[in-house]
């Protein structure tokens, strides 16, 4: 089962939320996800590959990018 993170700009409501929800529950490869607004990520462990996971996120109308946002300095710098 592999763990992948994805940074989605694009999500700023409960209803994005909602809407990117939808699209990976209705994947049975999918084992668990883990959606964070505030930090505007999806983690996904599955069955996919990174490509095939982006693709459900695309399909759902957003725009993923592998792997964590990036930090300014002065979000590292205030961080928990």
């Amino acid at each position: 089962m592999e763990k992948q993170v994805f940074t989605v700009s694009d999500m700023n409501c409960n209803g994005c939320v909602a809407t990117i929800k939808q699209g990976l529950e209705s994947d049975d490869r999918i084992q668990t996800f883990d959606i964070q607004l505030s930090k505007k990520q999806v983690t996904v462990q599955g069955d996919l590959t990174a490509d095939e996971t982006a693709e459900i996120i695309r399909n759902s109308g957003f725009n993923p990018a592998v792997g964590a946002p990036k930090k300014s300095f002065l979000g590292n710098l205030f961080s928990s």
